[in-house]
């Protein structure tokens, strides 16, 4: 669903709430390495002014400076002081990096996460619980029978998106290639969160189904604090659906690739966008992946009201929030609201935007189609609900160029899971189900 270029990770939870591997280089010369031990000596030592060079010097980084330091000094206060700074791993994630190195204090041993930009200036720190599995690890894959390629496409003269292209190695004639399209948040090419990857779950298991993917980093995602386009032209045109066109025409002049056989898989805010992008250029079909049926301001205050539900005790703060998020969508709708009103909007984002979502009737776009389409949903997810998913089979109700299938046990990442899903369950270690690769995949190849 949506994510603008500054905030709005807080969103990105409420909607979620070689492959690109942990990589345990043990070298002392890699940078991220070295600029993470000179941070965590620096924090350790309780240096003056200790975060200044390791934050570039713009004003959304000088928040993010200032967010480390409360955020330090909460675990110094909960945990006590570091006693030793431990082992440092480094993963890759799109067009940026990240690190975790294990801290110990004198109640016990953390991880500590730090994710660096483009140019190695710290971008965030966030602390977790000791656990074994610090990054991503994929399932093995008994015979790799495939090749990743970097890529980098052009969206428009000041928007260049770099991605993986996964490729079934030994084809013997042009196949089938789906370009995956992300949900809300600032997102990498593999859809990082926490320790899982989602959309690299996916290349793996299809391009061993004999499919190319194409994979990119999200342009919330490279151009995250450094936009080269105003905030008051963010749509979910610019933000999204410009980048996958881009992306569908670029496969296009790839050798090996069947220009008529050629998906667009969307998740969430992707599979809302997805309509509009098979009009703006040809596919042989769409893959929807927990699909909104609706507006998301409809849908927003539901996501707020079911993670307050979840609390087991009042928590002044977070009703505090919900309350002044609900005020914000309201601003949101009223009716007055024009491109040159000024008042406070969900997630920071401009009229045009929320406009945008207002105007937009997915289901009605998607009545006009004709191509294949193939809707998959979970039924513990809390972000995109079955109202959602009845609201598509209703709408679609005698087309039969529509399929649906539902799987019960799965949530918003298609994660298999028992009871009532939670935000922090997709921070656990976790595959995409293959029920839902093998659904697609069968879908894409014809079958």
């Amino acid at each position: 669903m949506i994510k603008l270029r500054y905030s709005l990770q807080i969103l990105a939870l409420l909607l979620i709430s070689g492959t690109a591997v942990a990589q345990d280089d043990t070298k002392e010369v890699n940078p991220y390495k070295k600029l993470t031990k000179s941070f965590f000596g620096a924090v350790k030592r309780d240096i003056p002014n200790r975060n200044e060079k390791f934050f570039d010097t713009s004003f959304y980084a000088k928040i993010s400076s200032a967010q480390t330091d409360r955020t330090l000094n909460n675990f110094r206060r909960d945990h006590g002081v570091i006693v030793a700074i431990e082992k440092t791993e480094v993963d890759t994630q799109g067009c940026k990096m990240a690190t975790v190195t294990s801290i110990k204090s004198g109640h016990g041993k953390f991880l500590w996460y730090l994710y660096f930009d483009q140019a190695q200036y710290i971008q965030r720190l966030a602390i977790d619980t000791f656990s074994d599995q610090w990054f991503y690890k994929p399932k093995p894959i008994s015979n790799i029978n495939f090749t990743r390629k970097e890529i980098l496409f052009e969206s428009n003269p000041f928007i260049k998106l770099p991605g993986s292209l996964y490729v079934p190695n030994n084809l013997k004639k042009p196949g089938p290639s789906v370009v995956l399209v992300h949900g809300s948040g600032p997102h990498d090419r593999n859809m990082s969160i926490s320790r899982n990857k989602i959309f690299l779950d996916m290349a793996l298991e299809l391009v061993q189904k004999g499919i190319t993917v194409l994979i990119y980093d999200k342009r919330t995602y490279v151009y995250q604090y450094h936009d080269p386009f105003p905030m008051d032209s963010m749509d979910f045109q610019s933000e999204t659906i410009d980048d996958a066109v881009a992306a569908v025409n670029f496969l296009k002049q790839q050798p090996g690739i069947d220009t008529n056989r050629i998906y667009i898989a969307g998740h969430s805010q992707g599979a809302l966008c997805a309509p509009l992008m098979a009009k703006k250029c040809k596919v042989k079909g769409l893959v929807l992946l927990a699909a909104p049926g609706r507006r998301l301001l409809d849908m927003i205050p539901e996501q707020l009201d079911y993670i307050a539900s979840l609390q087991t005790k009042k928590d002044a703060t977070a009703e505090a929030q919900t309350n002044a998020m609900k005020w914000q969508v309201n601003n949101a709708l009223k009716p007055d609201l024009t491109l040159q009103s000024r008042t406070i909007l969900p997630f920071g984002a401009r009229p045009k935007y929320w406009l945008f979502d207002r105007n937009y009737k997915v289901l009605d776009v998607a009545q006009t189609l004709t191509l294949p389409i193939l809707l998959i949903q979970g039924g513990r997810d809390y972000n995109v609900t079955k109202k959602d998913y009845d609201l598509w089979n209703d709408a679609m109700k005698g087309k039969s160029n529509f399929k649906a299938v539902y799987f019960e046990e799965l949530d918003h990442m298609f994660f298999t899971g028992e009871g009532k899903a939670r935000p922090e369950d997709v921070s656990k270690p976790n595959h995409v189900s293959q029920k839902v690769t093998d659904k697609m995949a069968e879908f894409i190849n014809g079958k």
